[in-house]
């Protein structure tokens, strides 16, 4: 067979892909449906026996409901993260679930349960797992599917399917119009301008006309306005004439400013054109101002705040105006707060009492109008000054300070393997002290582990490893997770997520040279090595040169880890079938990576399928030997887990599916299973080639790789 040595992939296939449009994906097998596409729940406790005077085991049947279409073999695993709870039995099987259907569990989930706590279900984390019995199914995630506007959402797609996707399209805004037409499956991203609910839809078509869409709902609010305000002068003799500030970040989205200057709940006249006015106040005292901002969404902020308060004072009080350099900057940040005072009686300042945090608690008292204090985290501080004149009269004035913090994470790898674990260290570094927590989250949602419970840190560099595993101690499932930052300023809990601006960047991974020739015909099968640099996700494909035509497609969005891996293709279709380029064409081999979040980690925890090989090169399976009256025909494989393994023999030429046998309990490494040559009919098959196909399934679900090979039969 022929085949294009392509050395400038990248250029050549942007260039081909160009002029043939639309290519078609033939993809070799299904890929787990999303852990989110399922709940479990409706625990039934079927039997409870005290193990020990500490300990009970507790035996549950549950129920798991599908949010999607039909699945087949449908398995789930459950890890505790709680060490009062410790999962016994986690596996546990559901068999099909019709369209958002349920299905109770098949076998039972064991615990051992202190006898002291109470079982609590939101202890447990299951991953669940199913194919869809369409073949097809429009998985993708949006991230994130909450927020105020503006908000901007990345869309990545994780089709499953097993046949030839056509096109992705997709409805972003839900009003029935396509946004975007892509054949190949690249991420997505739109900001959601204004308020309200969007049905953010993803439909997908493979070459057999199969249609698959699923919807997520995009919640867009609309974010209280954030007002400052301020009133000048707060303080001093009345008759007291204040001019009151205001700031608001989207001006444009304010209806109007409504101000009770004296703080009794009755509100003056509605302002739209700005909220910045003045008050005389008459009478000496103490009053807090409220502004109520009512955006055109009719969300309205109220704000009184202490730059606010206003203190006038009888006939010849003193003034006193508090000032603050710098007021904003990164934290640690070193101000000095400046106290003028003006006295119309001329005395002398006997002190000056400074409130430099607004804690209502002074922090020292001088004599000097000055007076410098560090902001060590980040916030919103109200300093305050108070000023005692020589023959006892008082003043005081509250101002602004809002430093700001840094904060950065970094991760010193991106995969990790359980048959080979080393941790990937978490490297975070923090401009001022913050409030914080780090969390390892499924993509797409979940919290699977709790680096650092919520703590407050010093400013500083810190580092925090991750081994792989859950909250209870587990290797977590094979994919792709991302480590969070949860901080807290000023009471409210943010997150630092880098999967909602980095990640998802196209690239051509460098891989071997493809020969101009290959024989799968002798069992010498076409081989392309291609090496990742760091873990992404790739979509692999051979198709034709000159038509607009994909053969196979070996991975779609599939996740794998920094390394090298083979693609071995013994030039044949999907469905089995030994495929030609037309007359004058060559095969076309691309392949694309998509770059993981900068807080993305894969973890490499599945069983892979290698080496696999059958003897004899031509077998005759009446053949006597010295072991039998009959032959066998010995197929060979390394399992890098224990695993079960499945054996399909098809007919090369023909596609058709001869023999379907499957192999329980295997061990890791070698391992050698029989073929007798016979077909499900118990009858020997005719001579010719047959594709020999094994695949590895582990007790939590997860498949590897198909790996196939050719085996003659000839009596």
């Amino acid at each position: 067979m022929q085949g294009a040595n392509l050395a400038g992939v990248a250029d050549v296939l942007h260039q081909v892909w160009a002029r043939l449009g639309l290519l078609l994906a033939l993809v070799l097998g299904c890929s787990p449906a999303q852990a989110a596409d399922f709940a479990v729940g409706n625990y039934v406790l079927k039997s409870s026996t005290r193990l020990s005077s500490s300990d009970f085991e507790l035996t549950y049947t549950v129920v798991v409901a599908s949010k999607v279409a039909a699945q087949k073999n449908v398995i789930g695993t459950v890890q505790s993260i709680n060490p009062d709870t410790v999962v016994k039995q986690g596996n546990v099987t559901f068999g099909d679930i019709a369209d958002n259907g349920t299905a109770n569990s098949q076998n039972n989930l064991v615990l051992r349960q202190k006898r002291t706590k109470r079982f609590n279900p939101n202890d447990l984390v299951w991953t669940v797992a199913g194919t869809p019995a369409s073949g097809i199914l429009a998985g993708f995630i949006a991230s994130p599917s909450t927020g105020n506007a503006p908000l901007t959402v990345r869309f990545t797609p994780t089709p499953v399917t097993t046949n030839a996707i056509v096109r992705f399209e997709w409805d972003l805004d839900g009003d029935g119009r396509i946004d975007v037409n892509d054949p190949v499956g690249r991420n997505v991203t739109t900001t959601y301008n204004t308020a309200g609910t969007y049905a953010a839809t993803l439909k997908i078509t493979d070459s057999d006309g199969r249609v698959d869409t699923r919807t997520v709902t995009i919640v867009v609010g609309t974010a209280p306005p954030v007002v400052t305000a301020s009133a000048q002068p707060s303080n001093g003799a009345i008759p007291l004439a204040v001019a009151f500030q205001t700031t608001v970040v989207n001006a444009d989205a304010v209806a109007s400013y409504e101000w009770d200057f004296l703080g009794d709940g009755v509100y003056g006249p509605k302002l739209t054109t700005g909220g910045n006015t003045s008050y005389t106040y008459t009478a000496a005292g103490v009053f807090t101002p409220k502004l109520r901002v009512t955006d055109k969404q009719g969300v309205v902020t109220i704000v009184a705040v202490p730059t606010m308060v206003v203190r006038p004072g009888p006939t010849g009080s003193p003034r006193v105006t508090l000032s603050v350099a710098p007021s904003t900057g990164n934290a640690p940040l070193a101000s000095t707060l400046t106290a003028t005072v003006v006295d119309p009686q001329s005395k002398a300042v006997q002190s000056y009492e400074w409130d430099a945090d607004g804690d209502g608690v002074f922090d020292g008292t001088t004599t000097a109008s000055r007076f410098s204090y560090t902001y060590g985290a980040a916030g919103t501080f109200y300093p305050r000054v108070r000023v005692t004149m020589s023959d006892g009269r008082t003043a005081e004035d509250v101002a602004l300070v809002t430093p700001a913090s840094t904060l950065t994470l970094r991760l010193g790898s991106d995969t990790i393997d359980a048959q080979a674990p080393a941790p990937v260290v978490v490297t975070t570094v923090l401009g001022a002290a913050t409030k914080l927590s780090l969390v390892v989250e499924r993509r797409g949602g979940g919290v699977v582990r709790t680096l650092l419970p919520t703590t407050t840190r010093a400013a500083g560099t810190y580092t925090d490893p991750w081994d792989g595993k859950s909250d209870g101690g587990q290797y977590v499932p094979e994919g792709v997770y991302q480590v969070v930052a949860l901080y807290t300023v000023d009471g409210v809990v943010k997150r630092y997520d880098l999967s909602t601006t980095t990640g998802g960047d196209e690239f051509n991974p460098p891989r071997t040279s493809i020969p101009s020739t290959f024989e799968p015909y002798n069992n010498r099968p076409l081989t392309i090595d291609f090496t990742l640099a760091r873990a992404a996700e790739v979509t692999a494909f051979m198709g034709s040169y000159n038509v607009d035509t994909r053969y196979v497609t070996f991975y779609t969005r599939q996740g794998f880890g920094k390394g090298t891996y083979r693609i071995t293709w013994s030039g044949d279709s999907a469905s089995g079938q030994l495929i030609k380029p037309g007359p004058g064409d060559q095969f076309l081999f691309g392949i694309f990576g998509y770059t993981l979040p900068d807080n993305g980690i894969f973890v490499r925890n599945g069983v892979q399928l290698s080496d696999l090989s059958s003897a004899p090169a031509i077998y005759d399976p009446t053949a006597v030997t010295a072991a039998s009256t009959v032959g066998t025909c010995a197929v060979s494989f390394k399992l890098s887990l224990p695993a079960s393994a499945e054996l399909v023999v098809q007919d090369a030429a023909t596609g058709t599916v001869v023999r379907r046998m499957q192999f329980d309990n295997l061990a890791t490494g070698t391992n050698t299973v029989a073929w007798d040559g016979k077909a499900n009919d118990g009858r020997f098959v005719a001579p010719g080639t047959y594709r020999l196909a094994v695949v590895a399934t582990q007790s939590n679900g997860f498949r590897s790789l198909t790996s196939f090979t050719l085996q003659r039969v000839f009596y």
